[in-house]
């Protein structure tokens, strides 16, 4: 019998050990949840913050939490540096931790940073193994990083990305749904413009490339394209595009080329000339491209004998970029040899555009996941929008029974608001607090942000959106992409501030730069 209770003892001590929750784990789950949201840098801060609050030792379950945290960190950067991935050993412990705890979530998320360290390390086929994994555990899930992850690299790895009928547009198309952040949705309309340009389908690419233009119009890959399938349409606007793709990416052979066929298709020829020899080229297929342009240029304004120089200059370049493959390649003539027959050549341009716009994707990949890391991130947290209605909620209702007079009811009713309010902006104080004292600083003090930082910045909107949580969502509806200090300006404004009083509290001190800030923003209207 005593045998028996020590045993019944002994599996209740086990169960309640296995039961208990690690007095870590709220934190790490807070930085998970911040990853999920696409908020990596964010996350990565927040856990660096609160190390040492981290209670020593850490169990097995803490510490595959804290690699797979930290892993994932650096995930984000893969494509651009996939040593800094954690080695495989640690993936392996993460692996077989999430397997055995069933965790299927983690154990996706794991697999596919194992995908990554495969691919870096030369195996490409064992790779795509593991990412197929992954997409199959990760199916029942509902978590819109994960899927758009898994549905990005497929993309990349499972590829033939550029076998591009169905199939190819069926993989570029499961990342629509999952693309929440300007930079996943220019991603998504990247590959698919990439798609239709490569196919030559050109009302398709105008449609895909008027998408674009509503999210996003910094972007140099839309940029350049833009202009190489609208130049004929719109020369001046094509240039403006090209120029300023060149200023993001100088050496991007696309924004060359737009800005070589805008000059043609504006009668600049000279400009156009003194660029092409002044410009340096990848590769010879964007060479090849190029001197299409002239020639269709010289061919339409029956200039002969240029023709047929550009027309000869191509075949010299096919020839030594496909090595013989364009031996049947003839120009033919009429009257004059200008008549040169581009169509001949619709196969081996096809090849060269293939490989050209290869390079531009991983460009576009690189250039876009280099993005995600200085790029103004405009959402906030998820879990704070429930906590700041009820804030809000409670600070009216305060200001209606005080309106409404003093009675017994009303105070005690009081009360009970300014507890709850209490109560939430004490479980939030680094926020709410911080927040609080910066909103009174400008508002009841008529103090001023001169020396405001971003941060600052933002722990005042957070603080604001307990107050007046409709004016923030009516900013949001008519503007895109106003960082902090640009809703603040906007949030004067639409209090009734003229421009002497909002340059007074922002700090400001000449015209030249309220100017420029209210251009800036004004220019960020939908």
């Amino acid at each position: 019998m005593k045998l028996k209770l020590l045993l019944s003892a002994f599996l209740a001590v086990v169960l309640i050990g296995c039961t208990e929750e690690s007095v870590n784990q709220p934190i790490f789950d807070r930085a998970y949840a911040l990853c999920q949201d696409g908020e990596y840098n964010m996350s990565e801060e927040y856990l660096n913050n609160h190390q040492s609050e981290l209670v020593q030792p850490l169990s097995e379950a803490d510490s595959v939490y804290l690699i797979f945290l930290k892993s994932m960190y650096k995930a984000k950067l893969a494509l651009l540096d996939y040593t800094s991935i954690a080695d495989t050993t640690q993936l392996n412990r993460c692996i077989d931790f999430y397997t055995k705890t069933a965790d299927i979530e983690k154990l996706a998320w794991t697999l596919i940073m194992k995908t990554l360290k495969t691919s870096y390390l030369g195996d490409n086929t064992q790779a795509v193994l593991y990412l197929r994994q992954a997409e199959d555990i990760a199916n029942p899930l509902t978590n819109s990083e994960l899927k758009f992850y898994i549905a990005y690299l497929r993309l990349e790895f499972d590829g033939s990305t550029f076998d591009l009928g169905e199939r190819g547009l069926g993989l570029i198309e499961k990342m629509r749904p999952y693309a929440r952040s300007i930079e996943q949705k220019a991603y998504y309309l990247s590959a698919k413009v990439s798609v239709f340009y490569l196919n030559d389908m050109t009302d398709s690419t105008k449609r895909c490339l008027r998408e674009f233009e509503k999210i996003d119009t910094t972007t140099y890959s839309f940029l350049s394209i833009y202009g190489m399938v609208f130049a004929d349409e719109e020369p001046e606007k094509s240039l403006r595009y090209a120029l300023k793709a060149a200023e993001i990416n100088p050496w991007n052979d696309i924004a060359k080329m737009s800005r070589i066929k805008s000059y043609l298709c504006l009668n600049r020829l000279q400009d156009a000339l003194d660029f092409y020899h002044n410009s340096t080229f990848i590769g010879d297929g964007t060479r090849v491209i190029a001197l299409e342009e002239f020639y269709k240029y010289y061919h339409r304004n029956h200039m002969a004998a240029e023709a047929d120089k550009v027309a000869a200059e191509l075949v010299t370049t096919y020839h030594s970029i496909l090595k013989g493959a364009t031996e049947g390649v003839r120009v033919i003539s009429a009257s004059t040899n200008y008549d040169f027959k581009i169509q001949e050549l619709a196969n081996q341009n096809r090849t060269l555009r293939i490989i050209f716009v290869a390079v531009m994707l991983f460009v576009i990949a690189i250039t876009l996941l280099s993005a995600v890391l200085v790029r103004q991130r405009r959402r906030y947290e998820r879990e704070l929008a429930q906590n700041r209605q009820i804030l809000k909620e409670s600070h009216d209702k305060i200001e209606e029974l005080r309106t409404a007079g003093e009675s017994a009811d009303n105070e005690r009713e009081i009360a009970r608001l300014q507890r709850k309010i209490n109560e939430i902006e004490g479980r939030y104080a680094e926020i709410y607090s911080q927040g609080k004292k910066l909103y009174e600083e400008i508002f009841a003090r008529g103090g001023n942000s001169g020396q405001w930082n971003k941060r600052d910045y933002e722990r005042f909107l957070e603080y604001y959106k307990t107050l007046d949580l409709s004016l923030l969502a009516q900013i949001e509806e008519e503007y895109s992409s106003l960082n902090p200090r640009q809703t603040f300006f906007k949030i004067l404004q639409m209090k009734g501030y003229e421009k002497e009083q909002v340059m007074r509290t922002m700090g400001i001190q000449e015209d030249g730069t309220f100017r420029a800030l209210k251009s800036k923003v004004e220019g960020l209207k939908k």
